[in-house]
């Protein structure tokens, strides 16, 4: 079935091929894990300066913090722009299912026969639709982290009863992939992590609290190459959008139907989940087993409640915590198991003779089947194969890649008009694939400040773009060195049908987007005069540098943390009224032959 998510004729061929995916923010994903893993490989961090969009911006954890995984896969990939290096990732990743499940199961203590029920049901969780959308959407790194939280929690246990080496090396491995892939996750399972410490810490002697201790503490050491930027970047966050997923009507038939279950089956898994999770944590808890009970009854029980109060509450909705809903289920399957075991192990005795149980089990499984047949036809459906994910660029899109190539060159940049809640951003991409520079494209819903200057829903830098004068469009594109623009509204290509200086070219071919090219000087150097040798990921180089009065200033966004050398010329940022971030100013008295900037942080 993970073969089948790459096409359903040869899959190990698509597996390996160059074609990305396109859906959700994939695109994006593999653009900034191709970035990161370049400058890990580099510096042995995750941050970079990305001078090919924005006119240059940090490249940090706390924009797209999704593509942590990307860059895993990519910095095995030496750092290369390889699509078929993220999507084996992902395949590996998705195959880790059953065994994260497996590793919960034996943690909550069950026989051979309870954990492949365990894995059964979180299976169906994990190929059900919600989880499906996530990984549509391109949020392996909450799948990721869920897997490694249910695991972690199991192996919690398991080192509680009998601890060994390996069990504190996977606390440790598994505790490093979860704060890797999702911090935000396991920063709200510590509170549960700690509760399950207080329950099993006392009966301890001090060197297994000092291992538990040290499991801890090594997998945050392990991340702190990346958690520091974390911090460290935090303010250039925007305050963030409202959530499209909160119900606009918040009554219990809304809440029923909510797109947050998918389809009616798996809103049906995931209440049968729930109910028979309830009962093993109560089962669990008589049978004096409270900190298992505690860690996974609550924990399946907070993050259901936090999924569900993201669509009835906007400021969680804004945290995106709907997608917390698989990561519950996954834990409150092996308490269903548990459940499940000990109702057989009932019916059993009550029957006296597992014939007789087997029976009964057979006459309900049949009854249940003919009751919920529509469900089973489309489980039956969903078993036999997945759904591809979508790959590669459309016919269209490739049209606009060569078109780019073709009537463009890297002298200035190209202004892409962003589409919001566009399916795909594929756009991401177009740095890699034309070598060009542009404003926009990166992604239409980035949550930081530098973003905000680009062109989006026929609106320029936040003003309706009709109410920009073409003394107002000189200046921008002066500022940005805008060389070409591309619109896929009506309304910004009818603006910049009336600027004198913008050139129609021919329409894309699916007759939505049209490329302009614009009629002015085209310089990445706004005062003073340079040679624009290159812009790489964290490395701006000039030559033949001669500054005006004393400086010389560049359509680049500066950022705490540039250097420059030789050191005799000086880096600072000089504020434009018109933009919210200084451009790069070198101080210098005479000419230089040659200036190379590099991002330090």
């Amino acid at each position: 079935m993970t073969l089948g998510l790459f096409g359903a004729d040869r899959p190990w061929e698509v597996l390996l091929d160059d074609r990305p995916l396109v859906s959700g923010r994939h695109p994006l994903h593999l653009y900034h894990g191709t970035l990161g893993a370049r400058a890990f490989l580099r510096r042995g961090r995750l941050s970079c300066y990305d001078p090919a969009f924005q006119a240059g911006y940090p490249k940090t954890p706390v924009f797209d913090s999704g593509s942590r995984p990307a860059e895993l896969f990519l910095t095995l990939a030496r750092g290369e722009f390889r699509p078929a290096a993220y999507k084996l990732g992902l395949a590996v990743c998705w195959l880790l299912a059953p065994f994260a499940l497996r590793l919960a199961a034996r943690g909550v203590g069950l026989n051979r026969r309870a954990s492949l029920l365990a894995v059964l049901l979180g299976l169906l969780v994990w190929w059900g639709r919600p989880c499906r959308q996530a990984l549509e959407e391109g949020e392996l790194d909450l799948l990721l982290a869920g897997l490694a939280a249910v695991a972690h929690a199991g192996l919690l246990i398991h080192f509680d009863r009998r601890p060994r080496g390996r069990d504190w090396l996977g606390l440790v491995v598994l505790g490093f992939l979860g704060w890797f892939a999702h911090p935000l996750l396991f920063a709200l399972l510590l509170p549960l992590f700690f509760l399950y410490y207080l329950s099993v810490g006392a009966r301890h002697r001090v060197p297994w609290n000092l291992l538990l201790l040290s499991a801890v503490l090594a997998a945050l050491a392990l991340n702190a190459f990346w958690l520091g930027d974390w911090v460290r970047y935090w303010w250039l966050r925007v305050p963030l959008g409202s959530s499209d997923q909160r119900l606009a009507h918040r009554t219990l038939s809304n809440l029923w139907n909510a797109d947050l279950w998918g389809v009616p089956l798996d809103r049906d898994v995931a209440v049968l989940l729930l109910v028979l999770g309830l009962v093993g944590a109560i089962a669990l808890n008589q049978a004096e087993r409270r900190a298992t009970a505690r860690l996974f009854g609550l924990g399946a029980l907070a993050l259901l409640a936090l999924a569900v109060g993201g669509i009835l509450s906007d400021p969680l909705g804004r945290l995106s915590t709907p997608g917390l809903l698989v990561p519950g289920l996954l834990l409150a399957a092996p308490l269903a198991a548990h459940a499940l075991e000990e109702g057989w192990r009932l019916v059993v005795r009550r029957t006296r003779g597992v014939l007789r149980a087997g029976l009964l089990f057979v006459v309900l499984v049949a009854g249940a089947v003919f009751l919920a047949r529509s469900h089973f036809a489309t489980l039956a459906a969903r078993g036999m194969r997945a759904e591809p994910l979508p790959l590669g660029l459309t016919p269209a899109q490739e049209q606009v890649v060569e078109e780019l190539r073709a009537r463009t060159t890297s002298e200035a940049r190209i202004l892409w008009e962003d589409r919001p809640r566009a399916e795909s951003r594929w756009a991401a991409l177009l740095p890699l694939l034309t070598e060009r520079p542009f404003v926009g494209g990166l992604d239409p819903e980035a949550s930081i400040e530098h973003t905000a200057d680009g062109l989006a829903g026929q609106a320029l830098a936040g003003r309706p773009l009709r109410d920009w004068t073409n003394g107002e469009l000189e200046d921008y594109c002066w500022r940005y060195n805008i060389g070409w623009v591309v619109c896929w509204s009506p309304g910004s290509v009818q603006r910049f049908e009336r600027w004198p200086r913008a050139k129609r070219e021919l329409p894309f071919e699916d007759g939505q987007g049209v490329l302009f090219t614009l009629k002015r000087p085209r310089s990445f150097v706004l005062k003073g005069k340079a040679t624009w040798l290159k812009a790489e990921v964290d490395r701006v180089t000039l030559t033949d540098v001669q500054p005006v009065d004393g400086e010389v200033v560049l359509s680049l966004h500066y950022q705490e943390g540039l250097t420059v050398s030789p050191s005799r010329v000086k880096v600072d940022g000089k504020r434009d009224h018109q933009d919210s971030i200084a451009l790069i100013r070198l101080r210098v008295d005479a000419p230089v032959a040659r200036v190379t900037l590099t991002w330090e942080r």
